[in-house]
C-alpha cells in the first residue's frame, strides 16, 4: 500500500508561524532538588503559510510537549511564538478565543477526542458553537464529511460505530470545521494499521492541495512524516538536532541519529511510492 505525491499548489512566502527560542521545564517532585532538565530546549523554527512541517523523533524527545506548549496548555519557561502576526503567548480573553479558531487538532486516538454520545453531525456542529457561530444546515455537514471522503449517510451515527480511519476522518473533518489556518496533528496517523494510514497521508495531501492550510504533523515515524511534510525537523532529548527541507535531509542526513531513523525506516518497510489507496474508506 502506497501513499500518492500530489503536485501542490504555489506556496506563499509569510510566515504564518514563528517559534523563538521556546523552553520548557517540568517541576521537579522532590523537594531540595536541583534545578530540573528543561523538556525542550531553545526550540526555533518557522512555518511558512501552505506548508507542513514534519517533526519527527521518539518516545521522549519533546515532540509532545512542544505540541502542548504552542497549544498553550502548558506554560513555557522562555520563548516567543508569534502565530499571524501576533504574539500567540500573550494574547488573552477575546483575542485568545478568536486566535485559537485558527488552529485544528487532531490527535492520535479519534475514539478519545470524539464523544460517544454525539452523533457525527453534532460533533461536527461542536465548534462552531464554541465558535459562536449558528447552527449549520444540512448542506454544510454533508460538504464536511464530503471533503473527508465519508459518505452523508454517517451523519445520524455514533463515532463507536466506526472503525478507526473512518472516526479520523471525522475528526479531521470537526478540526477544518472553521476554516483553520493551521491544522495541528499529533500522531495523527499512528494507531491505524499501514494501509489505512496512507488513506489518511492521501487525504491530508488532498485536503492541503485544496485549501492551502498549514500543518505542523507530529510522528515518531520517519516513513510517514517524508511523504507529507515540505521540512522536516528531527528531534532528540528536548532539542532540535537537524532541520530542513525534508527531501535534502533524506537525502543527506547531517546526524547520526536521523540516519539511524533511516536505517529504521528502510528495515521495517515504507509508504513509498506513487500509487493511490483504491476501495471504500477505512
Amino acid at each position: 500500500m502506497h501513499a500518492v505525491s500530489l503536485q501542490v499548489p504555489p506556496q506563499m512566502t509569510e510566515k504564518l508561524l514563528t517559534v523563538d527560542n521556546l523552553s520548557v521545564r517540568y517541576p521537579s517532585r522532590r523537594f531540595f532538588a536541583a534545578k530540573s532538565e528543561p523538556a525542550i530546549e531553545d526550540i526555533s523554527f518557522s512555518l511558512q503559510a501552505g506548508h507542513i512541517l514534519g517533526i519527527v523523533g521518539e518516545s521522549g524527545s519533546g515532540k509532545t510537549t512542544l505540541i502542548r506548549a504552542l497549544l498553550r496548555l502548558i506554560p513555557p519557561a522562555t520563548g516567543k511564538v508569534t502565530f499571524n502576526t501576533e504574539n500567540w503567548l500573550a494574547l488573552k480573553g477575546k483575542a485568545l478565543a478568536r486566535a485559537r479558531r485558527r488552529i485544528g487538532v487532531v490527535s492520535q486516538n479519534p475514539f478519545l477526542s470524539l464523544s460517544p454520545r454525539m452523533n457525527i453531525a453534532q460533533i461536527l456542529t461542536e465548534p462552531l458553537h464554541a465558535g459562536g457561530q449558528t447552527r449549520p444546515d444540512k448542506v454544510v455537514l454533508e460538504s464536511a464529511l464530503n471533503a473527508v471522503g465519508l459518505p452523508v449517510g454517517f451523519l445520524p451515527r455514533k463515532a463507536a460505530s466506526l472503525s478507526g480511519g473512518q472516526a479520523q476522518r471525522v475528526a479531521i473533518a470537526r478540526a477544518l470545521m472553521l476554516k483553520p489556518d493551521l491544522l495541528i496533528l499529533d500522531e495523527a496517523t499512528s494507531a491505524l494499521d499501514v494501509s489505512v494510514q496512507a488513506q489518511i497521508l492521501n487525504l491530508l495531501m488532498e485536503i492541503r492541495y485544496r485549501t492551502n492550510v498549514s500543518m505542523v504533523f507530529v510522528s515518531h515515524d520517519l516513513a510517514v512524516v517524508q511523504h507529507l511534510s515540505d521540512d522536516l525537523m528531527v528531534m532528540r532529548r528536548g532539542k532540535i538536532i537537524e532541520h530542513g527541507p525534508t527531501e535534502q535531509i533524506i537525502s543527506n542526513p547531517s546526524q547520526p541519529y536521523t540516519r539511524a531513523l533511516l536505517n529504521t525506516k528502510k528495515t521495517s518497510g515504507n509508504l513509498g511510492g506513487t500509487t493511490g489507496i483504491a476501495g471504500d474508506p477505512h
